[in-house]
């Protein structure tokens, strides 16, 4: 961050809580739950949406924290941020200065889905993950938030229940076409 000030990550967590919020999204900074404590917590029609958010060279912690996040259940998306470029000008910054610097800021922004941690590429043929696992670098914030609900619309409408379903009928089919023959056997 340039300018006099060094402002904590905490100040700017929350912060992009609220700029979240006025756009209509369910956010809020900073939180605790029984899970631990995410930086911002959204609520997207019933999708829990984790942001984990630090100033740059804190990559792999943002990874860490995510995976984190996803394997204990806490969200079904964790997004990772980092605060790549926020230019803070004022000697002493109000709230408004810090919120414009956000949203005139730049971000790398990374996605983790439900469906990356579990790895059904390993279960399902054919199925690949269409999130992109790098970070998109240097996006402001109106390219966040259109990543963001991209993310979200695609983990929502990722039908991910009819191709284990279909695979466990061919299973049991299996199962039952070696198996059933014996057991008839043996009863008689």
């Amino acid at each position: 961050m340039q300018g006099w000030m060094n402002v904590r990550e905490e100040a700017l967590n929350v912060l992009l809580a609220e700029l979240l919020a006025e756009r209509g999204l369910k956010a809020l900074g900073e939180v605790i739950l029984k899970k631990g404590y995410p930086d911002v917590l959204l609520d997207l029609n019933g999708v829990r949406i984790v942001i984990e958010a630090k100033k740059t060279g804190r990559r792999e912690e943002l990874r860490r924290n995510c995976e984190g996040r996803l394997d204990n259940g806490m969200c079904d998306i964790c997004v990772m941020v980092e605060y790549a470029a926020l230019n803070v000008t004022s000697i002493s910054p109000t709230v408004s200065d810090l919120k414009d610097a956000l949203l005139k800021g730049k971000y790398n922004v990374g996605f983790m889905t439900y469906l990356d941690r579990i790895g059904l590429e390993k279960w399902l043929a054919g199925f690949k993950p269409r999130v992109k696992s790098d970070f998109y670098v240097n996006i402001d914030f109106q390219e966040f938030v259109t990543y963001l609900i991209s993310v979200y619309e695609y983990t929502v409408e990722e039908d991910i229940v009819t191709p284990v379903v279909e695979r466990l009928k061919r299973v049991l089919m299996i199962f039952r076409g070696q198996f059933c023959p014996m057991v008839l056997m043996l009863i008689s």
